[in-house]
């Protein structure tokens, strides 16, 4: 991982398709957020290290995230989400790859991210 002013980074990949899906569920100013962040990706190099959080392997919600990381969208204490799991990078020795982008803690009956990030680690979506 590469360093940099503020420490190690890792690369992100991102699914486009899912992202696609993600984004035409949400509000614009999931867009707007989701924009800033891969801008601040593309300048730092990867996402900063300090700003990943573990997931939890058995959510009250009854979700298994066991092995995947997430971060807050704008950090540190943003509406949205972003959850990854490792990934294989051509020249670096881990990268995380994006499996869901959402509201963390929706209101009513809508799906948090990390119900989405369930789904799609277990083959459901």
């Amino acid at each position: 991982m590469a360093d940099s002013p503020v420490g190690p980074v890792v690369p992100v990949l991102f699914d486009e398709h899912a992202i696609a899906e993600d984004l035409h569920h949400l509000p614009g100013g999931a867009r707007v957020a989701l924009e800033t962040f891969q801008r601040d990706l593309n300048r730092s190099g990867g996402l900063q290290m300090a700003r990943l959080k573990r997931c939890d392997a058995e959510g009250r919600d009854g979700t298994d995230l066991g092995g995947c990381l997430k971060t807050y969208v704008p950090w540190p204490t943003g509406r949205f989400g972003l959850v990854f799991v490792p990934a294989v990078h051509p020249s670096r020795p881990l990268a995380l790859r994006v499996i869901a982008f959402g509201v963390r803690h929706p209101s009513g009956n809508r799906p948090s991210v990390y119900r989405i990030a369930h789904e799609r680690k277990h083959g459901k979506r």
